[in-house]
């Protein structure tokens, strides 16, 4: 089959627009038509194999109700016996590659998920889809070109998206600064080093990564201290072409009254990200870049998944690498509490705007996961749109919804991990709740502690828990180093509050279970009873 690079050669624009976006332009029951044809291939394939056995049953179901009304439910604990240690001989099919992401910080170091070859090819195809979109102004516009270029920013393999990359370079072939090869054995910094030290010589086309990484460099570029510089660095910049480029740029910045911007120097016709951030970040990235970002969901567990179209709306589902379904976030919650409850679960056909929804997926094409969830909550915020002619439900991505705490894509915070960041930090304390918040459009890990006595400036408290979750969680010691922040904020609570909210609750009746707090991500309304606790004393 044609890749992208001969249908590029062949100018056959609307042969690519088919094959990479005509997703676009199904209706709903085209769409489930997909999905259930390709449900019922990977249900011959997992009826032969360990993993299958093991959750199918006896007796696999032969149809999609079948599937619907027998079929459990999983979590990654269900196959971890067999992930974590890459057993293969359990799996439906041998796996091409494994990805893997950091875990659970405090429970596993990686989780592990096995790659078909077809899952692998198709994450390559899903990578040009989203450059496709990203660089389109219109529907069918084809503005990809053999050869662009893009800075290599994403992580190297096996992590999911250096994968990506992998397969959508077989498919397409960018120019990545530095060459793949070379890149995927620098560290973080040198890399983009490199990368820009060739973009200023080669020029740039195109962005792909995680939204907060793309702003943090595009920021960095136009900030730095220009009068150190390397003696490699010296040669790029005295290069005439390079010269050129630069006063031009300096003219431009300048009659603006600001410093240099990535936008000053290379017209960028594509940016393609992803991260839970990508929409409070977009305007800032386009401030930088002269290009908005056009966002792309997806996971280690179930490769890209959904992206936004040429009006960057909300998101578009891909009907052929997953199957998907959808659990009402009050079904999710009641089934958390009722081991032996059986959830309303809707498939993408049922759903309803303006209704969150946790995501369940089943791997195509002989991946491991069935029914899994995965933990992402989005919300359904439109069935259709008219103005562009796409019959299918949008949606955005909310957040997750289990007790993780994801700061920049970079970590996954547990319950656990916190409390034990908390305990070796020596704070002498009574109780305490952490959210994910946002400062100055950043994301922060706010704490808010009880104390036994205040003996220190928050500051202070605020460097003891930033250390000692450094020491703790990989990833997190990473975020600083990578990306140069220190999301942790301290709000320090009165004496008492917990023992009034205690009381509150208790004399409101709440069962035992709600008489405290949740530690992660409580809820606003939550939030707001313990700063009234807390207010009465201050």
């Amino acid at each position: 089959m044609e890749n992208l690079d001969d249908l590029l050669k062949q100018n056959k624009k609307d042969e690519i627009w088919k094959k990479y976006c005509g997703f676009l332009d199904l209706t709903l029951p085209e769409f489930m038509s997909i999905q259930e044809n390709l449900l019922m291939e990977q249900l011959d394939l997992l009826k032969g194999c360990e993993i299958g056995k093991k959750i199918l049953g006896p007796k696999p179901p032969k149809s999609l109700e079948e599937f619907r009304q027998k079929v459990p439910y999983t979590t990654y604990y269900d196959y971890s016996e067999y992930l974590l240690k890459k057993t293969e001989n359990v799996l439906p099919q041998k796996p091409y590659t494994w990805a893997h992401t950091s875990g659970r910080s405090g429970e596993y170091e990686l989780k592990w998920i096995p790659y078909s070859k077809k899952m692998y090819e198709l994450t390559g195809e899903k990578a040009c889809s989203g450059l496709i979109l990203a660089s389109c102004r219109k529907k069918g516009d084809i503005a990809l070109k053999q050869g662009d270029k893009v800075i290599f920013t994403l992580a190297s393999p096996p992590y999911v998206s250096g994968i990506w990359m992998q397969s959508a370079l077989e498919e397409f072939k960018m120019t990545t600064f530095p060459p793949f090869d070379e890149a995927v054995n620098m560290d973080f910094q040198q890399r983009i080093k490199e990368g820009f030290k060739s973009a200023l010589v080669h020029d740039l086309d195109l962005l792909f990564g995680i939204t907060s990484i793309i702003l943090k460099i595009g920021e960095q570029f136009s900030q730095r201290d220009r009068s150190k510089k390397d003696e490699e660095q010296s040669k790029t910049l005295k290069k005439p072409k390079v010269i050129a480029k630069l006063l031009k740029a300096l003219l431009k910045a300048k009659l603006h009254r600001r410093n240099i911007l990535p936008k000053d120097i290379w017209k960028i016709k594509g940016i393609l990200c992803g991260g839970a951030d990508t929409s409070i970040y977009k305007d800032r990235v386009k401030k930088v870049w002269g290009c908005a970002p056009l966002e792309a969901y997806g996971s280690t567990e179930f490769g890209l998944s959904a992206f936004q179209a040429w009006n960057y709306e909300g998101l578009y589902f891909l009907p052929d690498t997953c199957f998907w379904e959808f659990l009402p976030e009050e079904e999710y919650r009641k089934m958390t509490q009722d081991t032996k409850y059986k959830p309303r679960i809707l498939l993408f056909n049922e759903v309803e705007p303006n209704r969150d929804y946790v995501l369940v997926g089943t791997n195509f094409h002989g991946g491991t996961l069935i029914r899994y969830i995965i933990g992402d909550m989005i919300r359904i915020t439109a069935l259709e749109d008219k103005v562009s002619d796409i019959k299918l439900p949008q949606m955005v991505f909310l957040s997750r919804v289990d007790d993780l705490i994801d700061i920049g894509g970079f970590t996954r915070l547990t319950e656990k991990i916190i409390w034990q960041a908390i305990e070796n930090s020596g704070l002498d304390y009574i109780e305490w709740i952490t959210r994910k918040e946002y400062q100055n459009e950043k994301p922060v890990l706010h704490c808010y502690i009880e104390l036994k006595e205040k003996s220190e400036s928050v500051s202070s408290i605020e460097e003891k828990v930033h250390e000692s979750l450094k020491q703790i969680d990989e990833p997190y010691r990473e975020l600083e180093g990578i990306a140069g922040v220190k999301p942790i904020k301290i709000t320090l609570l009165s004496k008492g509050t917990f023992q009034r909210y205690f009381e509150e609750r208790q004399a409101a009746g709440a069962d035992l279970a709600h008489l405290k707090p949740p530690h992660i991500n409580p809820s606003e309304s939550v939030l707001k009873n313990l700063l009234r606790m807390s207010s009465w004393q201050l």
